[in-house]
């Protein structure tokens, strides 16, 4: 190759390096403002379990690595988030748990700034240690933090704990009505709160205006009767066009985030679907379990695209409750019972398959270089990413049950138990 085709080559992988940056800029601006050092709703930045430009510590125990452990009332699987200095978590109690309540910690040194305390319209049904009411995470845009309860309460707060508004889906469109309460966690999407609300009633979705939580939009769901999945984003590749992505009874479903409008579906799920899709490569990877598939879908399709738009499917190794995580090449499942399956993200095939101890709820989350995956007894055991093997980097005991999925923001891990909030490791300023 001469010198002229080299310089050739150079500027044209500068022209495309740089049109990949400004598209990602456009993806980008379709999210909850949110830096590296922010964890502001269900599953972090994106949504996909992942502190990109962060590492955490690896090794600590009850006693060592903590850098605060702070008491929580009644009980919650919700994840707390993180704003800046603030870290964010709700928590329901009383007979019937519809005292729900909202807490706002310092981040410095677990220290309460302020305490919400609400009432919920209509409890619902539970799982005794798995579920409360306060099962969906919370999710803020730096001004207002959203919270939806398993009581059917959408509520809309300032940072300061004030109550802007509130709306009670319950008592406008009926109970929430199954087995494990309501989990799914709200969503951001412009100007727009949106909240999946499946079960055993009238299924439907609903957008809210976040200033004022007025309906903008609201799609039924007649065929939906069940799921505690979230909703998430999904940009398609070559436009500027983002769609809504929901896992439901029997598939998965694009929509226009902006208007509620169907553009398609894939089938193949199971009735019941709990975890949450991720996005990556230019592709939604969705899983359905016990026993269902994995499905990686190419968005940007209309009507029933099972055939046309599934790239893989692998029907091995896939989680009730737990949801996945997409860390560079590899996609990872851990299933309720500790089998842990790492899978090719570009064509499904099983890289490698390792039995962790205990059993499963939380669901996993990683930094730049580890992945973390904390069972029930309250061990989370990290290993290495970006490589072809298993590798055990640590295996951590605090002691206590974890069911919450943990969070990351500046190399803090914060993990929820049923008794404390614990932060481990991280910064100290």
């Amino acid at each position: 190759m001469n010198t002229r085709s080299r310089l050739d080559m150079r500027k044209t992988m500068i022209h495309v390096l740089f049109a990949t940056f400004l598209c990602a800029l456009s993806i980008e601006s379709h999210y909850p403002v949110a830096g590296a050092e922010q964890w502001a709703q269900w599953r972090g930045p994106n949504s996909n379990g992942i502190a990109v430009e962060q590492n955490a510590s690896t090794e600590w125990s009850a006693t060592d690595g903590i850098r605060w452990k702070t008491p929580l009332p009644g009980s919650g699987i919700s994840s707390p988030i993180i704003w800046n200095n603030r870290v964010f978590v709700t928590a329901s109690d009383g007979v019937a748990l519809n005292e729900l309540h909202i807490i706002c910690l310092s981040r410095q040194d677990g220290k309460l700034i302020w305490h919400r305390r609400l009432w919920g319209t209509a409890p619902t049904r539970y799982h005794g240690t798995k579920s409360s009411m306060a099962s969906p995470t919370p999710i803020t845009d730096g001004q207002h933090l959203y919270a939806f309860f398993g009581t059917g309460d959408v509520f809309c707060v300032d940072l300061n704990g004030n109550l802007v508004w509130h709306r009670s889906l319950a008592s406008e469109y009926g109970k929430f009505e199954n087995r494990f309460s309501a989990t799914s966690s709200p969503l951001l999407f412009q100007n727009l709160l949106v909240v999946q609300c499946d079960h055993y009633g009238n299924s439907y979705i609903v957008a809210l205006n976040k200033d004022t939580g007025a309906n903008v939009w609201k799609r039924e769901r007649p065929d939906s009767w069940l799921s505690w999945s979230s909703p998430r984003l999904a940009p398609v590749s070559g436009s500027s066009a983002v769609e809504l992505i929901l896992c439901g009874s029997l598939r998965v479903e694009g929509l226009d985030p902006t208007t509620g409008k169907h553009l398609w579906t894939v089938s193949g799920m199971r009735h019941e679907c709990i975890p949450t899709p991720v996005f990556g490569h230019g592709m939604i990877y969705a899983v359905s379990g016990p026993k269902g598939p994995t499905l990686a879908i190419r968005p940007g399709g209309r009507g029933d695209v099972t055939q046309s738009h599934v790239e893989w499917e692998n029907r091995r190794g896939a989680p009730f409750v737990p949801s996945a995580i997409l860390v560079g090449d590899y996609y990872y499942l851990i299933d309720d019972q500790g089998i842990t399956s790492c899978l090719n993200a570009a064509n499904g095939k099983r890289v490698w398959q390792k039995r962790l101890p205990g059993g499963y709820t939380a669901s996993p989350v990683a930094t730049r270089d580890h992945i973390y995956f904390a069972n029930e007894g309250g061990q989370v055991t990290v290993i290495q990413a970006h490589t072809s093997r298993y590798r055990q980097v640590a295996r951590n005991d605090i002691g206590e049950p974890i069911f919450a999925s943990p969070s990351l923001a500046s190399g803090d891990l914060f993990v929820r138990t049923p008794r404390h909030l614990w932060c481990i490791g991280g910064q100290t300023n």
